[in-house]
């Protein structure tokens, strides 16, 4: 479904996608080929650009995985300008769409948001939202992460989103990421708040902030 299908969410959210995976496939496809204004130097940096991303983003994996989220963040370069969190019992009144319906048929035990203000070192600025949403019904984790996986059917609201609105910084989906695991579900996704981030690296960080354990 293209986007002009898909409603939006109260953000404008478009639809659920991954740009890391775009910019990767790219990279990719002009090593194989050899193009590039020179004898294929452009393509062979932008592999190894392509590769040490990888990299950076297995090690704040594991970091984060740990829930050392600040090694996480230093794994990849990036410095940590702010952090807030914030508890709630209502997933349903944090989340809108189809997700806010299911969420109003299966209440959620719990849910924790953080936010995370990241910088990297040419200076562009990031938030990355992380939502971990425990169920009562461990069951319902998996129809939960199908519904929010697809397109125009909503999410949960990130922490801070009416003031983040207000300054212009919209979620559009892009880059985005669900993880299941028994009665959690962690949702992560990032928005741009100035200069124009990697789109890899962008989409590695939405990545690592899903295996932040809460």
């Amino acid at each position: 479904m293209g986007r002009k299908d898909q409603p939006r969410g109260p953000d404008g959210k478009w639809g659920k996608g991954s740009a890391g995976l775009v910019a990767i496939g790219a990279a990719g496809a002009v090593a194989l080929s050899g193009g590039g204004t020179g004898a294929g130097g452009a393509a062979v940096d932008s592999a190894g650009a392509a590769n040490s991303v990888s990299v950076r983003v297995k090690q704040g994996k594991e970091a984060a995985r740990k829930g050392k989220s600040d090694d996480a963040w230093r794994n990849l370069n990036l410095r940590k300008v702010k952090q807030a969190a914030e508890n709630a019992l209502d997933c349903a009144i944090n989340s809108y769409g189809q997700v806010r319906d299911f969420f109003l048929r299966n209440p959620c035990r719990s849910l924790d948001r953080t936010l995370f203000t990241l910088a990297d070192p040419e200076g562009n600025t990031f938030v990355v939202s992380v939502s971990w949403v425990r169920m009562r019904d461990k069951d319902d984790v998996g129809p939960l992460k199908t519904l929010i996986d697809t397109d125009g059917t909503g999410s949960v609201s990130p922490l801070a989103f009416a003031a983040l609105k207000d300054q212009g910084i919209r979620f559009t989906g892009t880059p985005f990421r669900a993880r299941a695991q028994r009665d959690l579900l962690v949702v992560a996704e990032g928005a741009v708040v100035s200069g124009k981030p990697d789109p890899a690296l962008f989409s590695g960080v939405v990545d690592v902030a899903a295996e932040l354990p809460g």
